[in-house]
């Protein structure tokens, strides 16, 4: 059986990557110089800088003497793979301090283990090193690439991160049985295929680092401006612009469908005066807890928005008087008996609801309107109760 022998001009190679990494730590650290740096931009420059360091000193490996040259180069790959791991974790948000610390452990361990060879293996230094540094990158990059496979794939671009990622893995994983390799013509070439796999791999991974970061990043942030714009900072539900761009569709699906749907109307009770006697951070407790209280009774295809202060508002899809009804007195419930840290006394809550069952399409506006009246109501008739108010005009059946 043939092997053909694949032949790749390194040099010409770590020429390319020493430039391509160049232009982008020289670009990156420009942009940084207007936007401050993050830990995650701060760990990614490092690993840039160090995969520099470490094409320098394989470009002059031949020329250079230095006998630790080969561990030099094999501490700065566990020293760059551990910085790019780390920033990946940052970006994907799975950098807890737990994980840091065991990536750390495994550095140094690794490092440590380098070091050991060295003492140990001086005549044969050069393919254990090659072994043992591939092993620990692999090691480095199995969680994160873990993640990106099967913990978080929620995006198609993490999916092919990991997916590209892994191979890098294979790569190093042959690499490191390239050592136990024959000498004979076709392990020979079956080792050549193997190198030549490995510089794919460098090459890819290198690019992959640069590119998957910027877009990575580039999604985080987007992520990050969709959340701001949608959801209420402190109650972590929707807010009022994002509720109004939800209710629009489903407006207009119940007007062509003719279907019931219900718009209600939430307060708490006293609100002013529980800020004003127990603090705004008493008062922020008490709108976190009727939050989560009621966005718990709520169903899937319900929207539950903060209108502002202490106003919330609720939409319930397809449901007509009777089963708003009910579900408003459960939300009433809900609450009833809560006791916040900070106030002596339970809260309660106020709620107006309309309901409306129409082939015309009634602006959300009007639907706030009648149940503000009907919250109006409510509070008249003492707080703690639901109040229910009516379109007065007649719209057109279908």
């Amino acid at each position: 059986m043939k092997f053909i022998a694949v032949h790749f001009d390194l040099k010409t190679l770590l020429v390319c990557l020493f430039f391509a990494d160049l232009f982008t730590v020289l670009l990156v650290l420009a942009y940084h110089s207007r936007y401050p740096r993050d830990g995650t931009s701060r760990l990614f420059i490092v690993a840039k800088l160090l995969q520099l360091v470490i094409l320098i000193l394989l470009l002059l490996e031949d020329s250079t003497p230095f006998k630790f040259l080969r561990l030099i180069l094999a501490l700065g790959c566990l020293a760059g793979a551990t910085a790019e791991m780390l920033a990946l974790l940052k970006l994907l948000g799975a950098s807890t301090d737990r994980v840091m610390r065991r990536y750390y452990t495994l550095a140094g361990c690794s490092g440590a283990g380098l070091l050991v060879i060295e003492m140990l293996f001086p005549l044969r230094v050069q393919p254990i090193v090659i072994v043992w540094t591939s092993l620990s990158i692999v090691g480095l990059m199995a969680y994160p690439v873990y993640i990106l496979c099967v913990k978080l794939k929620e995006t198609p671009l993490q999916k092919i991160m990991g997916l590209l990622y892994s191979l890098v893995m294979l790569s190093l994983l042959g690499r490191a049985v390239e050592p136990f390799l024959g000498t004979e013509a076709a392990d020979t070439a079956a080792s050549g295929l193997l190198q030549a796999f490995f510089y794919i791999a460098v090459y890819l991974l290198l690019f992959l680092w640069t590119a998957g970061f910027m877009l990575l990043s580039r999604e985080r942030i987007y992520a990050e401006l969709e959340r701001v714009s949608t959801y209420d900072e402190l109650t972590r539900i929707l807010n009022r612009r994002a509720f109004v761009q939800r209710a629009g569709p489903l407006l207009a699906a119940a007007a062509n469908e003719a279907s019931p749907f219900s718009f209600l109307l939430l307060d708490v009770d006293h609100f002013k005066s529980i800020n004003d006697t127990y603090g705004h951070d008493t008062g922020d407790k008490v709108l976190r807890d009727f939050a989560g209280k009621i966005e718990g009774q709520l169903a899937n295809g319900d929207l539950f928005g903060r209108f502002g202060g202490e106003e919330f508002a609720v939409f319930l899809h397809r449901a007509d008087e009777a089963a708003s009804d009910e579900i408003a007195e459960r939300l009433r419930l809900s609450v009833l008996d809560t006791v916040v840290e900070g106030l002596p006394m339970p809260y309660t809550i106020s709620i107006g609801v309309i309901t409306v069952t129409s082939a015309e399409m009634v602006p959300l506006n009007t639907l706030y309107k009648l149940s503000d009246n009907a919250l109006y109501e409510a509070k008249q008739q003492g707080r703690n109760c639901v109040s229910r108010s009516r379109l007065t005009r007649t719209l057109p059946l279908p």
